[in-house]
């Protein structure tokens, strides 16, 4: 070899290690902010546009580290545009280039492109792998198109391409969460007739979906499948079990999977500990919830602010509040940070236990703690100022958020609706029912109730047969409440033979008739 030759390559030589020297400083930094290797987005770009200035080119390998970096922080039009840069330095992508590209195109929910770039991946004379068939699967389920993904996954077999077990974990997940949970099994039976063993992260996939659809026994069949084909059940397994029989609150099974866990020797995490105690604060079960949170403590697992909330909601169930407010105040013992829902739970303590003040020294406290309340917690207030007769207060919170905070939704406009009807402000009332439809808003059953039973008091009840014809326009099912309101005004109002032609519908409708609808036409009678 000449020396020229040599110098050459050994500038190749310095020039490809300090490349890597480059990116190795970036990936072994400790106080990098993401687990690949960059501070920050500009990091990666800085260091895509001096590489692909370079002479010569970087690898394809390189060029990737980086654009998967990038897609790991989440900045995928960052690495649309940086792929089309690679492409215009003359750098051929790689089919691992090709797959990150799909897989931006997918969360940014550009599905065209993402199958154009599975065009250009057979164009190009590639063999699309699992993770680039998979990651199309999962693009297509995420944005809604769960049937359409299962199509596609039948064409590929049909080519003769080869998936994973992940692959069909994504279409089996997509199925379950759309409810069609037998279709889901029947890709079960098609994964092993494609040679791909089920693992117990696909039977997981399955014994939750079955457990939210209340098919729990099915579920624990299942569990039973699991355990005679040799696969050990995880955490996960038994947690999807335990809150599906928490659910139906059959707590000898619950307790039989404790035992099961105990003796294969898996140990409840805090998620498993937290839907216990959920399910025996829901039964007002509130010692034994204690006791579990206590056993929790004992077995060596960290009670988290989601343990703590569920607790506080137990005994504001009890109508309990000050024990749950001595549970908040001891978070801070726990070096647990209070979140909108810790304060959502004693604020609707406090509202519904008529201690509206004690409330809104809560809501004051949140701001100062940074703390951004929701339309839950605004909605909570609204209605405790409303019951406590402090509607002008209510309306001004009402009206903040309106201009600039969380949107108010059907139940907050409920909410000022029956405080407005109920101070017989009608025409207010009315207005702002129409102010719902202005801002894209559809009121519900409950909004025509609480109007109707408003006009009905106000002795308004044209108005009020009016809007019950308007429920039927928009396609909206009158309840037993509607009735009742206005068989009620009729009578009041000296029209007792609507009144009845109003009951027989009631009847005729198939809806149930109570005693509250047989008092009001006798009271008309007496």
């Amino acid at each position: 070899m000449s020396y020229t030759a040599k110098t050459t390559s050994l500038r190749y030589a310095i020039h490809k290690f300090s490349v890597f020297l480059r990116f190795f400083s970036y990936s072994q930094n400790q106080n990098a902010k993401n687990n690949y290797g960059f501070d920050a987005i500009g990091d990666a770009v800085a260091l895509f546009s001096r590489l692909i200035t370079m002479h010569p080119l970087p690898s394809v390998v390189e060029i990737n580290m980086i654009l998967g970096s990038v897609v790991k922080m989440k900045h995928y039009p960052t690495a649309i545009s940086l792929f089309k840069q690679m492409g215009l330095r003359g750098i051929t992508p790689s089919i691992v280039s090709l797959s990150i590209l799909i897989n931006c195109y997918c969360h940014l929910g550009h599905l065209g492109f993402a199958f154009s770039v599975l065009g250009m991946v057979l164009k190009m004379g590639y063999q699309p792998n699992p993770v680039t068939l998979t990651t199309l699967m999962k693009g297509l389920c995420v944005n809604g198109e769960v049937r359409k993904a299962v199509d596609f996954h039948d064409s590929v077999v049909a080519q003769g391409f080869l998936l994973d077990e992940v692959s069909y974990g994504t279409l089996i997940n997509g199925l379950c969460k759309i409810g069609q949970v037998r279709d889901a099994f029947e890709f079960v039976q098609k994964m092993e007739g494609q040679m791909v063993k089920p693992n117990v992260v696909i039977y997981n996939i399955m014994i939750d979906g079955l457990c939210k659809d209340g098919f729990v026994t099915e579920a624990c069949g299942l569990y039973s499948e699991i355990v005679s084909r040799g696969i050990s059940p995880d955490i996960f397994t038994y947690t999807c079990l335990i809150h599906g029989f928490c659910s139906l609150g059959q707590w000898r099974e619950v307790t039989q999977l404790l035992c099961d866990m105990v003796d294969k020797k898996v140990n409840p995490n805090v998620y498993t500990y937290n839907i216990l105690i959920d399910a025996l604060c829901k039964n007002r079960m509130l010692t034994k919830a204690h006791d579990m949170c206590n056993l929790m403590i004992e077995r060596g697992e960290q009670p988290d602010v989601v343990t703590f909330n569920t607790l506080m909601g137990g005994y504001c169930l009890y109508n309990d509040v000050d024990e749950a407010r001595k549970l908040f105040d001891t978070l801070v013992d726990w070096d647990i940070v209070p979140d909108v829902w810790s304060y959502n739970i004693l604020i609707i303590g406090y509202c519904k236990s008529k201690r509206i003040d004690e409330a809104l020294i809560l809501f004051n406290k949140m701001h100062c703690t940074n703390l951004v309340p929701n339309i839950v917690t605004y909605s909570s207030v609204i209605d405790g100022l409303c019951k406590s007769g402090r509607i002008s207060y209510a309306w001004e919170l009402f009206s903040a958020i309106c201009d600039g905070g969380p949107s108010p939704n059907v139940i907050t406009y409920n909410i000022m609706l029956d405080a407005l009807c109920k101070t017989q402000l009608m025409d207010d009332a009315i207005e702002l029912f129409n102010l719902m439809f202005e801002r894209g808003l559809t009121p519900n059953v409950s909004s025509y109730n609480i109007l109707i039973n408003g006009y009905c008091k106000s002795k308004r009840i044209v108005e009020a047969m009016n809007l019950f014809k308007e429920m039927h326009h928009r396609n909206l099912v009158p309840d037993s409440v509607t009735y009742n309101s206005l068989i009620d005004g009729l009578c009041k109002s000296g029209r007792i033979s609507h009144a009845w032609e109003l009951f027989y519908a009631m009847h005729d409708g198939g809806m149930p008739i109570n005693v509250i609808s047989y008092n009001i036409l006798l009271d008309a009678f007496s």
